[in-house]
């Protein structure tokens, strides 16, 4: 099998150690229960909360995500229209809003590849 590489396991959600295994329960970022993460990789085994409140560091990440996404769109509507600041802002408020469940579940992957190195000998365990 193939390596799967850092950038294509943070964007299909997968675990950091095999780069196999699911971090999310649901696949889609969309469904009711997006945020639910799996305790450990149904691959490798390794346990995804390291240790309680291990999640709080994804919020920065969370963070420079959403003013990655809102500058832009701030900028481009703000010399490309006519509209006013508080429409602008709106459309950015709305924006985030709609790809929440998709920045949440990106920064805490991205968080994981943070702190977990892919480890080439982890092999399937079923």
């Amino acid at each position: 099998m193939e390596r799967r590489s850092a950038f294509s396991s943070i964007l299909n959600c997968k675990c950091p150690q095999c780069r196999e295994g699911k971090v999310f329960t649901q696949s889609n970022a969309y469904h009711p229960k997006f945020g639910d993460t799996e305790t450990t990789c149904n691959n490798c085994g390794l346990t995804y909360e390291m240790e309680q409140g291990f999640w709080y560091g994804a919020m920065y990440i969370s963070y420079g995500i959403g003013v990655a996404m809102a500058v832009p769109i701030m900028v481009i509507l703000s010399y490309f229209t006519e509209l006013k600041i508080y429409e602008i802002s709106f459309i950015v408020m709305l924006t985030l809003i709609f790809t929440m469940p998709l920045i949440f579940r990106y920064s805490r992957t991205v968080w994981l590849h943070i702190f977990v190195r892919y480890d080439k000998s982890t092999t399937k365990r079923n």
